[in-house]
């Protein structure tokens, strides 16, 4: 299995960043509730020097724009190196001809900024843009639909484009190789990027997710990487650097965190295992830098069954 390194090279300084932020996105459609609740967008954060029993509480935002505002000011007024966690996916499987369903890294970001529409009341066209993703995916493959799939029951776009149910598509798989390695060696059920609907509807998330990440890395300038698309080998040399990644709160315990609201608990749990260890995975596999992958998901156990 060819692979990548997707942090520094094996042998040079650990990236131990001055902050850690987990966040867990919401694709609600509207405001959540003023008091806390599930469902909705979360924020853990602390500094590598504050001692565990110090770090701030995990903080809730009603909506995705309130969320996002705080992220780049936490980001923008903090002078320091930082990685900042979102749990959604940062891209899409290959198709299985190796190329690329939909753009790669920065310009994927762009490219759903430039078309989704979410205001500050969590109104958004996701379903919109995911059945005329459809229509367009199904042409270029020569396929009767596309991949994205799940809207509300009793509901269809753009002509049955998208419809509630899954539809499998032969030229697109499904899981990005990062989920195909998780789902095989850990047995966890990861979901699908390309389900935008009911639970574990993650890629409701990422279609509403990876605007903000645009607008974030455009905020921050030369300060921003995003990994693993982009090479953080030079991250430990940039005093500032703040990485963009990818989490599954899944992956941690938050048994032992206190809190009421399992969102809540779970992003105090990634944000504590990000502190306590080099969060930047090495040795990837040469796909993660077309279809990204996760922090704190090792590939040295990978099979040639996982490649597209």
């Amino acid at each position: 299995m060819k692979t990548e390194p997707g942090g520094p090279p094996a042998g040079s300084p650990a990236f131990a960043p001055d902050l850690v932020v987990a966040v867990d996105w919401s694709a609600a459609s509207q405001p959540k509730p003023r008091k806390p609740s599930p469902d909705a967008c979360w924020i853990a954060w602390a500094c590598r020097d504050d001692a565990a029993d110090r770090r701030p509480p995990p903080e809730y935002f009603r909506t995705r724009a309130s969320c996002e505002a705080r992220l780049c000011d936490l980001l923008t007024v903090y002078h320091g190196s930082a990685i900042v966690g979102f749990d959604f996916p940062l891209g899409y499987p290959l198709a299985r001809d190796g190329s690329p369903v939909l753009p790669v890294g920065r310009d994927l970001c762009r490219f759903l900024a430039e078309r989704i529409t979410d205001d500050d009341a969590n109104r958004n066209n996701r379903f919109e843009i995911a059945a005329d993703l459809n229509r367009d995916i199904a042409e270029r493959f020569r396929e009767p639909h596309g991949p994205f799939w799940g809207c509300p029951p009793g509901r269809s776009f753009a002509g049955d484009a998208l419809l509630p149910t899954k539809r499998v598509m032969r030229g697109v798989p499904e899981y990005r190789g990062v989920e195909r390695h998780v789902r095989e060696t850990r047995r966890l059920a990861i979901q699908s990027p390309w389900k935008l609907y009911t639970t574990g509807s993650v890629g409701g998330q990422a279609l509403l997710g990876l605007p903000a990440v645009h607008r974030l890395l455009d905020a921050l300038g030369n300060r921003g990487v995003l990994w693993p698309f982009e090479t953080a080998a030079h991250a430990p040399e940039i005093t500032d650097a703040v990485i963009i990644a990818e989490i599954w709160p899944s992956l941690f315990d938050a048994g032992r965190v206190d809190h009421p609201i399992k969102d809540a608990r779970q992003v105090v749990a990634t944000r504590d295992a990000l502190l306590n260890a080099d969060p930047l995975t090495r040795d990837l596999p040469t796909i993660a830098r077309d279809e990204g992958w996760i922090v704190g998901v090792q590939s040295s156990d990978r099979s040639d069954s996982h490649t597209v």
